[in-house]
């Protein structure tokens, strides 16, 4: 599957892995006395044209290999703050830390002028996951194991409670939005992640039911604002900050983004590996085809018609094509790694909590390059 790229001669500037990237993007001449992608750069655009197998090979790969991606797990970097800080949230913020460095926060300013959309945006991202979570607590109510509707009522609260996925800029972008826009909603939600992952997970705990349901809570009053704050606000802003100070460069980031491509690229594989072998090697012990089937579609459907809602909504509203578009991406694509890496890190205790938010992670995509042809067929 090829996702829809702006263009034949542009590529994303570190190559937005999985739900986190660089929201910016670069273009790359191809006449013959202009400057040729290096060895690395193709690499990285080959690779990036291929990024959903390569995901659907990692999960295959903890499914029938957990036993390397168990001892990532098991890996701790130490305690900050009173909290463990496992391997995983190290990796994940080297991710977001890559998307600050990348972005092109200089286009921000733009959006003070008209801040209606973009204040728009981040209210999406953070209240319609729960208004679709309370519908889906409705409809599994009837489902016949209560521990399978809670597994999958949690893992989708933990998706739907992280900032808007930094991959939303290169869709809308490649779509026709407005770039200035998307980027302001990556970097808007997130940093407001740590007043908003807490809520999502708090109105969350009053949908789910048992144990599931007390994980939620103290997750939100414990682990979710500090998980935030220490894994995606602090890692983002010194990437920003350290963006900024390299853009004073005479070359700037231009020569190392080949690099923090590939990099992105191998620490969102190895988190997607490490996050699925908590989840898809009990898939394969113990297969379960009615919960399998009930976690795509669901998944699916929370997916579709988050993307769904934003369109509509910004068409109610007569924003503009481009803003429609950009909001559009925000309100169907979330930062599912990091949904897993709190679930992993928190509730190590409901292994089956992952698979409705790996199901997300991919449905996402796949559903981002439809919507991608949707925007192009639908009227201005």
């Amino acid at each position: 599957m090829r996702f829809p790229w702006p263009g034949r001669d542009r590529m994303p500037t570190n190559g937005s892995c999985e739900d986190e990237g660089a929201p910016g993007m670069a273009t790359v001449p191809h006449t013959s006395g202009g400057f040729r992608p290096g060895v690395l750069a193709r690499a990285g655009a080959a690779l990036q044209r291929r990024l959903l197998w390569i995901m659907l090979g990692a999960y295959a790969l903890a499914a029938v290999l957990p036993g390397p991606g168990t001892a990532i797990r098991g890996v701790s970097l130490g305690r900050l703050g009173g909290a463990e800080l496992p391997l995983q949230a190290g990796l994940l913020a080297v991710v977001v830390f890559n998307a600050g460095l990348t972005a092109k926060a200089e286009q921000l300013p733009k959006l003070l002028r008209r801040p209606g959309p973009l204040l728009l945006g981040v209210m999406i991202n953070a209240l319609l996951p729960t208004v679709l979570l309370a519908v889906a607590s409705v409809a599994a109510e009837g489902w016949h194991s209560q521990r399978e509707a809670q597994s999958l009522l949690t893992g989708l609260a933990l998706v739907g409670a992280m900032p808007v996925a930094a991959g939303a800029t290169v869709f809308a972008q490649g779509s026709g939005g407005n770039s200035e826009l998307s980027l302001g909603l990556v970097l808007g939600s997130t940093l407001l992640s740590p007043l908003t992952i807490p809520l999502g997970l708090y109105l969350a705990g009053f949908l789910a039911g048992g144990d599931y349901a007390t994980d939620l809570r103290a997750a939100a009053r414990t682990g979710g604002g500090l998980f935030a704050v220490l894994v995606v606000l602090v890692p983002c802003v010194l990437g920003l900050l350290a963006g900024q100070l390299v853009s004073r460069t005479g070359t700037g980031l231009r020569p190392a983004l080949p690099t923090i491509r590939l990099v992105n690229l191998a620490v969102v594989v190895t988190l997607s590996y490490s996050n699925a072998c908590g989840a898809l090697g009990q898939v394969i012990l113990r297969p379960d085809p009615d919960f399998l089937a009930l976690v795509v579609v669901a998944a699916a459907a929370m997916c579709g018609i988050s993307f769904l809602t934003g369109w509509v909504i910004a068409g109610r509203l007569r924003i503009g094509r481009a803003d429609s578009i950009a909001l559009t991406y925000a309100s169907g694509m979330n930062n599912s790694s990091a949904g897993a890496v709190l679930a992993a890190t928190r509730m190590p205790d409901h292994p089956a909590v992952l698979l409705p938010i790996l199901a997300y992670s991919l449905l996402q995509k796949v559903l981002a390059g439809s919507v991608g042809h949707f925007v192009h067929r639908a009227a201005p």
